[in-house]
């Protein structure tokens, strides 16, 4: 008798422990592991440039909007105190700076042509990469995960960029975050904000700066 008693209480404990694994599997189950590999694909728009850090600004930048596609290559260090830490190299092969401030060619003095501005606007494209990115995602064990993110390297444009009597080449620096959310266990969509700094480090004449406000969305995958 006591030993059928014993038997139904535990046939009776084993659906809620049951549950109770399930439910830790599916905690634990987003959390992405030392070693793991990222491959992320992300569009980002400024519309607008922000006004805060910017300080007295000696140069007038305003009026471009800046437009890229990057792809980022992770690996994770690691996780400790409920962060996880990621290394990431970003590739930028498309970017577009819109309303550009260019040379004008027809332009060729003020006395010589005096209704001709010596600049003008256009479109310009160019091309970057940060070799210096890290990812610090917080609660790492949710589905859905706040990430912040900074990062450092360089941009090419076809022409001098933001204004004419700057550069083609610029230094980057970027920080923000967003939210990261795993449609599963591999995959993931990404949203987020950046604040994204451009500048030569007066390695030209001029070092007019930019900053833009970069709203982006991402698409992740795990390995």
């Amino acid at each position: 008798m006591k030993f059928i008693i014993i038997k139904l209480l535990l046939l009776a404990c084993l659906p809620s422990s049951a549950t109770a694994q399930a439910k830790d599997n599916e905690t634990d189950g987003f959390q992405l592991l030392r070693g793991e590999k990222e491959l992320n694909v992300e569009m980002g728009f400024s519309p607008i440039q922000p006004t805060f850090l910017s300080g007295r600004k000696e140069y007038d930048t305003s009026g471009r909007k800046l437009l890229a596609t990057s792809f980022h290559f992770g690996r994770v260090i690691g996780t400790k105190r409920g962060v996880t830490y990621e290394y990431m190299f970003e590739v930028s092969p498309f970017a577009v700076a819109l309303n550009n401030e260019v040379r004008n060619k027809d332009f060729v003095s003020a006395t010589q042509t005096p209704n001709i501005s010596p600049t003008k606007r256009r479109t310009s494209y160019g091309a970057g990469f940060q070799p210096a990115v890290f990812k610090f995602t917080f609660m790492p064990k949710k589905r859905v995960k706040p990430f912040a993110r900074v990062g450092a390297g360089m941009i090419f444009f076809n022409d001098n960029f933001p204004t004419s009597d700057a550069t083609k080449y610029n230094f980057t620096g970027e920080f923000g975050g967003g939210v990261q959310f795993h449609t599963s266990r591999k995959r993931a969509l990404n949203v987020g904000y950046k604040y994204f700094h451009i500048s030569n480090f007066n390695t030209s004449r001029a070092n007019p700066g930019y900053n833009a406000n970069v709203v982006y969305v991402g698409y992740s995958l795990f390995r």
